[in-house]
């Protein structure tokens, strides 16, 4: 059979298979869901894998989803695991994907450990408890970790032998020697007086139930700050400099009136103080605390106070104003901190648009944006890009061309779905080998878009967008089948298939796993991956039928480009140095 002059694979042309999406798969271990389609069945450490990773233990991931709640229906792949003697293998899957920094949130690793941690099995407690400081590395995990705890201990105290244990070690870590020969009981003051409470929890109330002692000095200090006692005088080098930080802490808490302000700065100069430290008081008004706190910030913070510090005056287009300006600049031009923050380019390009836009979202906050800084995060978006190491895969990235791909906003920014897209085909045709094709519902409508990799961001979205809404969008549905269809009919082989679409509804005459699998098959690629991103929708639907191959995506935030890219590339990120989940807010790198 001849398509366009082609060969192709009978089996991939859509009058010869019909399979529906309500369908059942031939080839495929399927149940029938609820709504009457057909999900994947897979295997637990799989189901495992992406509770951990996605917060569900079904292949897709629902952008903005920060705060949801976890009950125990959601973890029944994990109960199975313990149940069948495999409690050690469970852990160590949580310890490796927190530390290596694979799960888009860390809610649920912490409840996941909070489940091990709760189990019967006395070996899977034990190794739970044994891997608690590699997961809850600051404050906030240990405190949502308790949180959990406590909330499946129903109506026991929860505070046994073994929690009040591990939960006391916590804090006399920071007094032991670690695998890099030093210790660190300032690190400890530093968190315990940054994260002060969290989850109803605070650290007073941590320290006495868990009966918390330590044999080093300064850790002591530290514990007796919290519990709100005198603290012990010592002479040793790392007593006296806890000592001198809590009382910069407790000095800056103290700072009510103006005439504090420079005493106020002076204590963050010197004592490296977090914007937490502060009195509220002076963040909303002191120019010259904000002075202070924007030359220790990393990048990351820096990105995010910038509409804030703007809004103060410190960015208007004025002489006095030129060192705030340039400082900004400055750092943003930097490529060692801006490859050091890991932050996805997409991400700068979205609090590009924000800053842009002169408010936040409730638009209590308002600025004049500056226009170099505008231009200093273009930029840095551009230069992120660049930085990215090429892993020498070859790329299908499919995007349909409806009306709610060019009008829809994603998280609450001034970005349309379609902007998203167009940004996420830039920043991989930068590295790898990209082809891009636009889809509608039929293969006819299929087209290739011409884009190269010297295309800027402008370029690819009206190359993208080139196809009249009238011609492009005669369905509502959009058929996820026809990128493989596409494919297959010209021999092209891909690792990986993007499809960015409005919804995951499939209208057409093949189920969008078949067309995959015939695909894969018929293209002979073992170790492909296949991500689909619906960027408009509130609501999953299982378009993927393997774990280890496929990803849904429900939404759109900026965790998602991250999130797509980890699974295409399956990257180890780096290993555990105590900060990885919070080391662009922590000054101890």
């Amino acid at each position: 059979m001849e398509v366009d002059g082609m060969d192709v694979n009978p089996y991939m042309h859509p009058q010869v298979v019909t399979t529906h999406q309500s369908d059942h798969l031939p080839g495929y271990s399927q149940s029938q869901n609820a709504a009457g389609g057909y999900v994947f069945e897979v295997s637990d450490i799989e189901r495992l894998e992406r509770f951990l990773c996605l917060g569900t233990e079904f292949g897709y991931y629902i952008a903005n989803s920060l705060h949801r709640k976890f009950s125990r229906s959601e973890v029944q792949a994990m109960d199975r695991l313990i149940q069948q003697g495999r409690g050690s293998e469970v852990v160590r899957c949580i310890k490796d994907i927190s530390v290596q920094g694979r799960a888009c949130k860390q809610n649920p690793t912490l409840y996941a450990l909070a489940v091990c941690a709760r189990s019967n099995d006395l070996s899977t407690k034990h190794a739970a408890y044994g891997v608690l400081n590699d997961v809850c590395r600051i404050p906030t995990h240990l405190f949502q970790f308790i949180k959990y705890c406590e909330e499946m201990s129903q109506h026991e105290t929860g505070w046994g032998r073994s929690h009040r244990k591990a939960i006391s070690q916590w804090y006399k870590q920071f007094g032991q020697v670690d695998p890099h020969g030093r210790k660190n009981p300032l690190k400890l003051a530093y968190l315990v007086t940054k994260f002060r409470r969290r989850f109803k929890w605070s650290h007073k109330d941590v320290i006495r139930l868990a009966h918390v002692r330590s044999r080093n000095k300064a850790v002591r200090i530290t514990l007796q700050h919290a519990l709100g006692r005198e603290m012990e005088v010592d002479e040793s080098t790392e007593s006296i400099e806890v000592q001198s930080f809590l009382a910069a802490v407790k000095e800056a808490k103290r700072c009510s009136s103006v005439n504090d302000e420079e005493k106020l700065c002076e204590l963050i100069s010197i004592h490296q103080l977090s914007w937490e430290h502060v009195p509220n008081r002076f963040l909303k008004h002191s120019i010259k605390v904000w002075d202070v706190l924007s030359r220790l910030m990393p990048m990351t913070a820096m990105i995010r106070n910038l509409g804030k510090m703007t809004s103060l005056g410190m960015h208007k287009d004025r002489p006095e104003n030129e060192f705030w300006v340039n400082h900004v600049v400055e750092k943003l031009n930097d490529d060692k901190q801006l490859e050091r923050a890991r932050i996805h380019p997409l991400t700068l390009l979205i609090a590009m648009k924000h800053y842009q836009q002169g408010a936040n979202r409730n638009q209590k906050i308002l600025w004049t944006p500056n226009s170099r800084i505008i231009e200093a995060l273009n930029d840095a978006f551009t230069r992120s890009i660049r930085i990215k190491q090429p892993q020498g895969r070859k790329y299908l990235m499919a995007i349909s061309v409806g009306e709610d791909m060019r009008k829809h906003k994603i998280c609450g920014s001034t970005i349309t779905a379609g902007e998203a897209a167009a940004a996420m085909v830039y920043s991989t045709i930068q590295t790898e080998d990209v082809e891009v094709i636009l889809f509608t519902n039929r293969i006819d409508d299929a087209s290739t878009a011409t884009i190269k990799k010297e295309d800027n961001l402008q370029t690819i979205k009206e190359k993208i967008f080139q196809i009249p809404i009238e011609t492009g969008y005669d369905c509502i549905k959009h058929d996820l089948a026809v990128p493989f269809i596409w494919a297959a009919s010209r021999k092209k082989k891909f690792d990986a298939i993007m499809v960015f679409t409005d919804s995951m509804t499939s209208c057409g005459f093949i189920h969008p796993a078949e067309a995959l699998k015939q695909y894969s098959q018929y293209m002979t690629i073992p170790d492909y991956r296949f991500v689909v991103v619906a960027m408009t929708s509130n609501k999953y639907s299982v378009a993927a039928p393997d774990s280890v191959h496929n990803l849904d995506v429900v939404g759109f935030d900026t965790m998602t480009p991250g999130i797509i890219m980890e699974f295409v590339e399956n990257s180890q990120h780096i290993e555990n140095d105590d900060n990885f989940m919070h080391a662009d807010e922590d000054r101890f790198y």
